[in-house]
Formats: C-alpha cells, structure tokens, sequence
C-alpha cells in the first residue's frame, strides 16, 4: 500500500527547519572528528544541502489562500476592529509593584 504525505505550507517550514539543524549539528561534528569520518559527514552535509537547495527553490503553495483564511478568521477579525476593541489602553501597564 502506497502511503501519500499531504504537504502544507506548515509542514515544509518544520521540514526546512529539520534539515538546517542537521546541516548545523553535522558542522558541528566535523570539528570533533577524524579526518575520514569528516568526508562522510560532507558529504551526507551535501546531500542535505541539495535537498534544502530544491526544496527552497521550489514552487511551494498553500492550498488555504489569503481570501480563506480571511473568511475562516471573520469573527476575529471583527473583534479585533470592534468599537470596544479599539478604545483600549495601546500601553501596557505593571501588573506588580
């Protein structure tokens, strides 16, 4: 059974993210070892960059447009706006002394 990944806008950042940290630990492990294991990190690192590289220059879009989430959020969207909403305090006060 073939198994299919849905991939948002959401899930491409925290896959991005993942593989800037991987790329930045195995840096980090190229100080500490020896030389031959220094090749196999670069180039697993190379992999990895390729990888980012492809996916950045991808044409990644979200199936929920502006106008939806818009329309999902309208009842927010109006507290935020509402009379009673804006004729608050735009500072922030202590709350201990």
């Amino acid at each position: 059974m073939e198994r299919t990944y849905v991939y948002t806008l959401g899930v491409v950042v925290e896959q991005v993210e993942m593989i800037e940290s991987a790329i930045r630990n195995m840096e980090q492990a190229m100080r500490h070892v020896s030389p031959a294991a220094v090749d196999v990190i670069r180039r697993n690192k190379n992999q990895l960059e390729s990888l980012l590289e492809r996916i950045m220059d991808a044409n990644v879009s979200s199936t929920p447009g502006l106008q939806a989430s818009i329309e999902g959020n309208k009842q927010c969207l109006q507290d935020c706006f509402s009379a009673d909403y804006t004729n608050r305090l735009s500072t922030i006060r202590r709350t201990r002394r």
